[in-house]
């Protein structure tokens, strides 16, 4: 995935994230204060994880202090601001699976939506 769509595609999570508190405001500010927290952990996820693949699975190597600073940053840093965020008083388990999962959504919709080539697939032989 290059820079340019990874950009795109935290725009569009980060703007349907925003949308998505916005709506959730009806149930409370806690939900939407929920949904804000899901979806923007979900984008520090996704970013980091463009981050950590680019380094471990670019053709020259990085120095192995940085393969294993984004490993220690992907994993158990984000993720204990994950527990960090869910264990807090007021948190919606609710609100925050959906700011993540419009986070996820979106950006399959991205990617889908900026690949430029489609395989046709043709029927097997004698069919």
């Amino acid at each position: 995935m290059t820079e340019r769509m990874v950009h795109r595609v935290l725009l569009i999570g980060g703007v349907a994230t925003a949308v998505a508190a916005f709506v959730s405001l009806g149930w409370g500010a806690a939900v939407a204060l929920s949904v804000a927290a899901g979806g923007a952990w979900n984008l520090a996820n996704l970013w980091c994880l463009s981050r950590a693949l680019g380094v471990w699975i670019n053709p020259q190597p990085a120095p192995r202090r940085v393969q294993i600073g984004w490993f220690l940053v992907k994993f158990p840093l984000l993720y204990a601001v994950a527990v960090g965020l869910l264990k807090m008083p007021g948190t919606s388990l609710i609100g925050f699976g959906v700011g993540f999962t419009t986070v996820l959504v979106s950006a399959l919709a991205a990617t889908f939506m900026t690949l430029r080539t489609f395989q046709v697939f043709t029927p097997p032989h004698g069919r």
